[in-house]
């Protein structure tokens, strides 16, 4: 038996911005910093909305010195839908992959409570200074 050929198809992409990162020490999950979220932007074929300016990334850098990512934030969507989105990922040498998760109340949106979705992560900066980061999120089905 051979395994069915996996398909990513895009979900959207944000523009996720955020404050300046708070420093809250060497914990037992690493060195951690709470990155607030302010805001952003949602396109794509299957989302758009508004990122609100609730939430975090309760970043942290790993013993190993692997940094990985936890955040939770609201999305606003057009026709009013609220969403709730938790995004967990890691900075690999490949770049930053992440698992995010999308809880929708019952509606147009429900079908993202089982969906299996990819995720990858670019920084979005401003010289050296970071202004938030680039996300696109992707469902993985069977072909």
């Amino acid at each position: 038996m051979t395994h069915p050929e996996l398909v990513l198809d895009l979900v959207a992409k944000l523009e996720v911005l955020i404050a300046e990162p708070i420093d809250a020490g060497v914990t037992p999950a690493g060195h951690r910093r709470v990155i607030p979220i302010t805001g952003g932007r949602v396109t794509g074929p299957r989302i758009t909305g508004e990122v609100l300016g609730i939430g975090a990334d309760w970043s942290a850098v790993r013993s190993d010195n692997v940094p990985v990512v936890t955040a939770q934030y609201l999305i606003r969507t057009d026709d009013g839908v609220v969403l709730t989105v938790t995004n967990t990922g890691a900075f690999t040498a490949q770049g930053i992959v992440t698992t995010p998760h999308i809880e929708a109340p019952e509606g147009p949106y429900a079908w993202l409570n089982d969906a299996v979705l990819a995720g990858t992560l670019v920084p979005l900066l401003d010289g050296a200074r970071p202004l938030g980061v680039s996300l696109e999120f992707h469902q993985i089905r069977v072909k």
